[in-house]
């Protein structure tokens, strides 16, 4: 069983994510917060697997509360709008493992909690277009396009779905090969690329122009 921590001032919406969640089979909705503050709290008292949290919140907003989560041991996934870009680009530095608008459907939802569970990172693709400005207006990595070159054919289409936003299991569906053969690729690109996580392989997708 998946234990999940909700946090969200938005009444109304943190009460539609426990019903939606708290509703999976997997996935249990252990405490729910209203405020960055809270749900640091939350999180030292319960035990939980995945936090989601809206990333502007009141009292402590939710990159800072994220990072205090982080420390404890669980693994954070933020909510955001398509207005968010400054507090996108921090939580990116901060290192959460995943992105979704507010307004993502169920499945998809419950699909990112379930993934971020396992270790894997959720880039939302709306979200990947929203930032990719930012992303492609600096400097960047003078190396990156070296080691793209040194990537397996195999590499660059699994860095085109991770691009896309895709799971390792809807990676593995796509290119008809076996889940633990998308994650032995994924670690390869992780060292290969030399970044840190699968939002970053996303990003360094999104910029390449591998995933569009």
């Amino acid at each position: 069983m998946i234990r999940i921590l909700l946090a969200d001032d938005q009444s109304l919406l943190l009460n539609a994510l426990a019903t939606i969640l708290g509703a999976e089979d997997d996935i249990t909705v252990a405490a729910t917060a209203v405020n960055g503050a809270e749900a640091v709290e939350k999180a030292r008292v319960h035990r939980i697997d995945v936090a989601v949290l809206d990333i502007r919140m009141p009292v402590l907003d939710g990159i800072a509360a994220a990072r205090a989560i982080m420390e404890m041991g669980p693994r954070v996934i933020m909510l955001t709008t398509f207005d968010d870009d400054v507090l996108i680009h921090s939580a990116i530095d901060a290192g959460v493992h995943g992105f979704l608008l507010k307004d993502a459907e169920p499945d998809v939802l419950a699909g990112a909690v379930r993934a971020v569970a396992h270790g894997e990172s959720v880039l939302a693709p709306a979200v990947t277009g929203r930032v990719m400005q930012w992303v492609r207006g600096g400097a960047g990595d003078p190396d990156a396009g070296k080691r793209l070159d040194e990537l397996t054919a195999r590499e660059r289409d699994v860095l085109a779905e991770i691009g896309r936003g895709a799971t390792n299991a809807e990676i593995a569906a796509t290119l008809f090969i076996a889940e633990t053969t998308v994650k032995t690729h994924v670690s390869s690109l992780l060292s290969k690329l030399g970044v840190r996580d699968r939002v970053a392989l996303a990003l360094l997708a999104q910029r390449a122009g591998i995933s569009s």
